[in-house]
């Protein structure tokens, strides 16, 4: 894990049922907002696990989840979030 990197717990079980991108990253707290959320996305700014994620209707699912437990979430260049999946 990156020294200081914010990191923010996450319902599994809805990523089993395959959790809308956007309100996952808002109910976690790394966009303020959906449009916000989906302006970061359109634009290209967003990667989870290193893989860039290009459309607003992604869904994230548990098989995404590094060590059965993580997702890594970049915001743009220098803004990274770890989400624990509990």
């Amino acid at each position: 894990m990156i020294h200081g990197e914010p990191t923010q717990k996450n319902d599994q079980q809805k990523l089993l049922e395959g959790y809308e991108v956007v309100g996952a990253l808002t109910d976690c707290g790394v966009f303020p907002s959906r449009g916000e959320a989906r302006k970061m996305i359109q634009g290209g700014g967003v990667q989870i696990n290193k893989q860039k994620i290009a459309e607003t209707e992604f869904h994230l699912h548990a098989e995404q989840l590094m060590h059965g437990k993580y997702l890594l979430v970049q915001r743009g260049k220098k803004n990274y979030h770890l989400l624990i999946a509990e």
